[in-house]
């Protein structure tokens, strides 16, 4: 009969060879969503131009937006992205190429102002979400205390203990054989490396094995005082958009967008828990292990855009628009590992192949209401709308099909409707000069409670997760026009909090966490 332990090392060779299925409702909402981005004028209004239009960035939220254009326009943005601060060898800033389009404006020549006016077709480079953070975390509430004064210890290798008790409990109820049935995933590999007794112990604290009332050989967690976590986060979402839009009697303007999106997304973390303990001679000395991973993501995809934009009185400069997004179809590869350190020995290392499958995101929704005042003063707000609990899991080969069903499943229950809020306004004291602000607000698109779910047959070697808070964006900027030629700077800052939980336990209270940012970033452009 095999050992637990031959069980766990056949299980490690089913986790390097089988797929690498790492995919959840925490990547699916890290994928869905999108930074503030684009060009200086669209950032520093909040990007609420989604009925003002007149800017090379809007085709990407409102694709009818381009067709306000009288002239060509071309525009390129540079920026600097700052974060509070270092982790995993990564510097607290880091220089960005946010966008780069370029639009053909072509005028009807229709003198009496009545059907096609102008015909516009442009195209632009921008990033969608920029990756980019780094937190470094002091794992809090470790401890919590008992009725008779003293306190219970916490761990990350209680909850990996028990995904162990309950692959066996499944292995049991099932009969499998002794032979090759009984799988367990790369997490439980790791924990269990150099015969258990690192993360998760079969010996209680006499050196007894730990059994269950049947004589079963139970899995036991090794109680932890504290813990500390670095994390970093890198890569980003490009997005270009081929935009075609049409103004018809300077009152009604229609645009479409195909978007085509290329993900390149990395995750790497290092993870360490301290305990003290017995060294034999009756010394208490304090022990810890560190627990390395990273997690990569490379995908394409492409969505379409549709946008209408209104002024519903002909002498009135008040406008609306509505827009709708077409859901991204991605077709993505995911590939992960992780490696257990004890007294800087590396006892165990998994690197688990590349698997390819397919997501979906949500449609989006929007509503945008514009005005202007004279030349001098415009005011722009808008609203958007996307259910990211109906985000979708697909496999390409229709091979795991149970397995992306249930995924999808858990997105419900963890993933809600977001709502997206955004205002902007423009000053130009002087025909040359503008001055700007703007707000953007994005809900969390988590429910309450939510929490990662991982499956003993995981490839995951990942138990922490976030549950962000909604996103508060300020903007300020200026802008300078001499002749055809214009310069933009904008700043931007984003302020969210998050509940960081390294492990999934009732008893464990979250830390506090923040992915503050700030942005920089300029713009040269030419219209023509």
């Amino acid at each position: 009969m095999k050992t637990i332990y031959q069980y766990l090392f056949l299980g490690a060779f089913l986790g390097m060879a089988g797929t690498a299925m790492a995919q959840d409702s925490y990547d699916a909402q890290t994928f869905v969503n999108s930074d503030l981005n684009g060009t200086s004028r669209f950032v520093s209004m909040g990007g609420a131009l989604g009925a003002l239009g007149g800017d090379i960035s809007v085709m990407s939220t409102n694709p009818a937006g381009t067709a306000m254009y009288r002239k060509s326009d071309a525009a390129i943005t540079l920026s600097g992205v700052f974060t509070n601060d270092n982790a995993m060898g990564h510097d607290k800033a880091r220089m960005s190429f946010d966008q780069g389009g370029a639009l053909i404006a072509f005028d009807m020549d229709n003198p009496s102002g009545e059907g096609l006016q102008f015909v516009n077709f442009g195209v632009n480079y921008q990033k969608k979400r920029n990756f980019f953070g780094n937190h470094n975390i002091g794992v809090q509430h470790m401890t919590i205390p008992a009725t008779n004064g003293d306190y219970y210890l916490l761990s990350q290798s209680f909850q990996i203990a028990d995904m162990g008790n309950w692959a066996m409990e499944d292995a049991k109820a099932a009969s499998l054989s002794n032979d090759y049935d009984l799988y367990f995933g790369s997490l439980l590999y790791l924990a269990t490396a150099k015969d258990g007794t690192i993360l998760v112990d079969m010996l209680d604290d006499d050196g007894n094995q730990v059994v269950d009332q049947y004589g079963n050989v139970k899995y036991a967690g090794v109680g932890a005082e504290k813990a500390y976590m670095e994390k970093a986060t890198y890569g980003a979402n490009i997005q270009a958009d081929l935009n075609l839009s049409f103004n018809v009697s300077d009152q009604f303007f229609f645009g479409a967008s195909l978007g085509v999106y290329d993900i390149n997304y990395d995750r790497e973390s290092s993870y360490q828990e301290f305990w003290q303990q017995d060294d034999g001679n009756g010394n208490l000395k304090t022990y810890s292990y560190e627990f390395n991973n990273w997690y990569k993501t490379t995908g394409d995809g492409f969505d379409v855009k549709l946008g209408f934009i209104c002024r519903p009185i002909e002498d009135s400069p008040f406008r609306f628009g509505v827009s709708v997004h077409t859901p991204i179809w991605y077709r993505m590869t995911d590939s992960n590992g992780g490696a257990v350190y004890y007294k800087n020995e590396r006892l165990a290392y998994v690197d688990n192949r590349e698997y390819d499958y397919h997501f979906r995101t949500p449609w989006k929704f929007g509503f945008s209401l514009g005005h202007t005042i004279g030349t001098n003063f415009a005011i722009g707000a808008e609203y958007e709308f996307q259910d990211l609990s109906t985000a979708k899991y697909s496999d390409v080969d229709h091979y795991e099909a149970e397995y992306f069903r249930n995924v999808n499943r858990i997105t419900k229950q963890t993933l809600r409707g977001q709502h997206t809020l955004k205002v902007g306004v423009e000053y130009k004291p002087i025909e040359e000069f503008s001055i700007r602000a703007g707000y953007n607000f994005l809900s969390s698109p988590f429910k309450q409670d939510a929490f990662r779910t991982i499956g003993y047959d995981s490839p995951y070697t990942e138990t922490d997760y976030t549950n962000w808070g909604p996103i508060n964006r300020f903007t300020v900027g200026l802008g300078y026009r001499y002749k055809g030629g214009y310069f933009d700077i904008a700043w931007q800052y984003q302020a969210q909090k998050g509940d960081f939980y390294a492990f999934d336990n009732s008893y464990l209270k979250p830390t506090k966490i923040n992915n503050n940012r700030s942005q920089l970033m300029a713009t040269l452009g030419f219209r023509f």
